[in-house]
């Protein structure tokens, strides 16, 4: 029974924080959010006190006013995951400017080694761009685990760079008639989609 009791309190503790900090993130006064839920601002500073608890219906109204979920509005912390996703969503250009230089930085240095070839072995080495490719998923999955992105993303990059890798060094190596090697594709991917499938 005394444990209950704690408990009730702890939650209403923790909703009235974020009750305070959400309404003042969000610039807006207990009257106003008493006039958008049709309830007296006595109310509305009781949940804030945790001297009560707002009903079901009413945690589910506050949590769609200050755009939270019910699961974030009776947990700590609301506002810093708020705060969080704001970050992220503010990011996101910036990330995929940083994911497109990656990729083109790594292809500006393929072409310096291809006019680096021709000019000092007269050799024309397309390869390079070839190599571009593999290298460029490494780039690009390694910016996707520092960011912690869609996992989604992860098995397709991984896919496309072990083919690209195989065709890279098949095509590296032309006259040993390495074909067999894209016999390697199959398990491979079949490792990556049931690796995949563990992490979720």
């Amino acid at each position: 029974m005394v444990y209950i009791i704690v408990m009730d309190n702890e939650i209403k503790t923790i909703v009235a924080n974020n009750l305070i900090a959400l309404r003042k993130r969000k610039k807006i006064t207990q009257t106003d959010v008493a006039h958008a839920l049709n309830y007296s601002d006595k109310s509305i500073s009781k949940w804030e006190n945790a001297d009560s608890l707002p009903d079901i219906s009413v945690l589910c109204a506050l949590s769609d006013m200050y755009g939270v979920t019910l699961d974030d509005l009776t947990h700590e912390n609301a506002v810093e995951k708020l705060k969080a996703q704001d970050t992220m969503k503010v990011n996101t250009p910036n990330r995929l400017i940083i994911a497109c230089l990656s990729i083109a930085v790594i292809f500006l240095i393929a072409s310096l080694v291809f006019v680096y070839v021709m000019i000092k072995v007269g050799a024309v080495y397309w390869q390079a761009f070839v190599w571009g490719v593999p290298i460029s998923c490494v780039a690009l999955l390694y910016l996707d685990r520092k960011w912690s992105g869609i996992k989604v993303f992860r098995p397709l990059l991984l896919s496309i760079l072990c083919i690209s890798l195989l065709i890279s060094v098949y095509l590296q190596f032309m006259q040993y008639q390495l074909w067999l090697i894209f016999v390697l594709i199959l398990p491979i991917e079949v490792i990556i989609v049931l690796s995949s499938k563990l992490h979720k």
